[in-house]
């Protein structure tokens, strides 16, 4: 399609005259998430230490105790710099679903649709005991 719109432009069509839609596969959502070397290693966040249950992010080898300043499992990762999928932030596009090695979550908000058995969607949960995520 970026080939047929540079062919109409070229012909002399107006740029903002040319509309696309593209039903396949779009550009990655976090590039780089299977490693870069520019990227920060897994850490413990910033700010105060949480009191909460552990959060074991099994494959980054990191354990951080769950800190209530975060809204989601996500913001926990994201403050930890553990790479992670993620698009919508409300339990909707399912990009953020990995697998719940143990443990147990809640969910705020609801996802329209819950995660296959053994999934959670990190994006909208917390946890409710001591967790291990495959990440």
């Amino acid at each position: 399609m970026n080939s047929v719109t540079t062919a109409l432009v070229d012909a002399g069509l107006e740029t903002s005259r040319v509309h696309t839609e593209i039903f396949g596969a779009g550009p990655s959502l976090t590039p780089g998430v299977k490693g870069s070397s520019t990227a920060p290693a897994p850490h413990q966040p910033a700010g105060p230490v949480g009191t909460g249950p552990p959060v074991s992010f099994a494959r980054s080898g990191l354990t951080v105790p769950w800190n209530n300043s975060q809204d989601s499992l996500l913001e926990l990762a994201e403050a930890c710099d553990v790479p992670v999928q993620w698009s919508c932030r409300t339990g909707v596009c399912h990009t953020c679903e990995l697998a719940l090695m143990s443990g147990t979550v809640d969910y705020s908000p609801d996802p329209v649709e819950p995660p296959a058995e053994g999934n959670i969607l990190i994006c909208c949960s917390k946890p409710t005991e001591g967790v291990v995520l495959d990440l």
